[in-house]
């Protein structure tokens, strides 16, 4: 049943936890930000292999978050980007992961009204990160974050024109920004999405709640996704033990919709 239920970890926890996860053994989605891949060298890259391979977990691997932005106005920034999400393809090779997750950082306040200008920056990069993930036989997932509408996410992977890279829809990030319906969001996406974040949050903030702690209607997400045959993986966001535990709490609530 947990063969397609992934949790999103810092690597630094996932040393620090080894015993948790003797305890809860579950497939891993490695998470460094920019600031661990400065740091990153052969003998953590061996260390999370070896973690994950002795306890026979599944892998995936998160970018990095801060300040990356694909489609940049600024080429040097876009640049960064491209050099951080390479970096965490090739950390994902490392560790025998079969997926990386990038968000697309757009921003819908200061960018709003120039997405055409933003996806013209970012398909190239996209484009070539793809062709470095399919070298090494793993997928590249794009995620929602601040867009209001999958369109830009759509064009931009028509844009790069390879088989290799898909969607991350991530529930929480399109309640608290998404202006498109979660119907016409998942109709219109179902054919890319090949992994779905599960957190809550109040519409606030995206607090990283178990499922059922804030006001996601996750019955009708559950429902969409099986009435337009999407089978993703799942991945569950915890930001600490305890939400950590509710989640596992709730996949065994909810077993049917994990198999």
């Amino acid at each position: 049943m947990r063969e397609r239920v992934f949790f999103n970890a810092p690597l630094p926890f996932i040393f620090a936890n080894e015993a948790l996860l003797d305890r809860h053994p579950v497939n891993a989605e490695l998470f460094l930000d920019g600031d661990g891949l400065e740091t990153l060298d052969e003998a953590q890259v061996a260390r999370a292999r070896r973690i994950m391979d002795s306890r026979g977990l599944r892998r995936r691997v998160h970018g990095p978050i801060s300040e990356m932005a694909l489609g940049a106005f600024d080429p040097r920034v876009r640049a960064v980007t491209v050099d951080r999400f390479a970096q965490a393809i090739d950390f994902a090779s490392g560790v025998a992961a079969d997926a990386v997750v990038i968000h697309s950082g757009f921003d819908s306040v200061s960018k709003r009204g120039l997405e055409a200008r933003y996806l013209e920056g970012m398909v190239p990069p996209l484009r070539l990160l793809a062709r470095r993930a399919a070298e090494r036989g793993i997928r590249l997932l794009v995620e929602n974050t601040f867009e209001p509408s999958p369109d830009l996410l759509l064009e931009a992977l028509a844009g790069a024109a390879s088989e290799s890279v898909g969607l991350c829809f991530d529930i929480a990030h399109h309640r608290l920004f998404g202006r498109t319906a979660v119907e016409e969001w998942i109709g219109r996406c179902a054919a890319r999405i090949e992994e779905v974040h599960v957190t809550d949050n109040g519409g606030q903030w995206d607090e990283h709640l178990a499922p059922g702690e804030g006001g996601i209607d996750f019955e009708t997400v559950f429902r969409l996704l099986r009435e337009h045959a999407v089978r993703p993986v799942f991945t569950f966001e915890p930001h600490d033990v305890q939400a950590f535990i509710a989640c596992l709490e709730y996949i065994d609530r909810h077993a049917g919709r994990f198999t």
